[in-house]
């Protein structure tokens, strides 16, 4: 029996280790399971919001002319050999802000106006109702145009004074009369006085269909061309008073499907 002692004992470690070798297993296998699991759950999350940025928004022009759904849908897509400018202002590109999201910095960034007029343009903006703002802004192939375009959709009921203030604040700049806008002669655009010396020119257009207020500012290589800028804006205001419904790929996909 004194032999059996050692034996049982031998028996009892390697029982021990085999238990010890399966519980470390376990673990393992119970960590790894844990981290697949956290990276399938990150992935499914990712997968969710990936699926939101690629829905479609769509929006549509009421029967008195108010607009309903995303006013991203409603920008003029990118055009043909164009490619995407500079941030419009500080609201950005290519993109789209809610009417809570805005604050004094960004509305006042809708509109590059020399600091001798920023006063008045401080107060008819921040007093606008501004229900949210779209923004897009194009250069064109040999980089010698951008085009900022805003839109800036209003409180249906206060449209037509707030749309009055805002053209009303452009064409009392006291600049040079820029060109007109075809089909839209109640269209507003005004150059910057005397170029002198200045290689640049600018060139700011305001125009309005229902409740949304377009708001085009071209910068470019003097002399300004004009003629694209009122074309583009013209088409940008056929859009606005479509009457159908549009569809576009959400703010962060672009106009993928334009």
């Amino acid at each position: 029996m004194a032999v059996g002692k050692p034996i049982l004992a031998v028996v009892g470690a390697l029982a021990s280790v085999a238990v010890g070798v399966g519980v470390g297993g376990y673990v393992v296998h119970s960590r790894d399971t844990n981290h697949a699991n956290q990276i399938s759950a990150i992935q499914a999350a990712d997968a969710v919001q990936l699926a939101k940025l690629r829905m479609p928004v769509t929006a549509g022009v009421r029967s008195d002319d108010s607009h309903y759904g995303s006013l991203f849908a409603y920008l003029l897509p990118m055009q043909s050999g164009w490619k995407p400018g500079t941030d419009v202002g500080e609201v950005g590109n290519n993109d789209y802000v809610t009417g809570s999201q805005l604050n004094t910095d960004l509305q006042n960034s809708l509109l590059d106006v020399p600091k001798s007029d920023m006063s008045s343009t401080e107060s008819t903006l921040t007093d606008l109702h501004l229900q949210g703002v779209a923004v897009r802004s194009m250069l064109n192939a040999t980089e010698s145009l951008q085009l900022d375009f805003s839109l800036l959709q209003l409180d249906p009921t206060l449209a037509s004074s707030d749309q009055k203030s805002l053209e009303v604040l452009v064409d009392g700049l006291g600049w040079r009369q820029g060109a007109s806008v075809p089909g839209y002669p109640s269209a507003t655009c005004v150059l910057p006085p005397g170029l002198g010396s200045d290689t640049l020119d600018s060139m700011t257009c305001v125009a309005s269909y229902g409740d949304v207020e377009a708001i085009v500012q071209a910068e470019g290589a003097a002399p300004l061309d004009q003629s694209t800028t009122v074309q583009l804006l013209a088409q940008q205001l056929d859009r606005l008073k479509s009457g159908q419904t549009l569809t576009t790929a959400s703010p962060d996909q672009g106009d993928q499907n334009e």
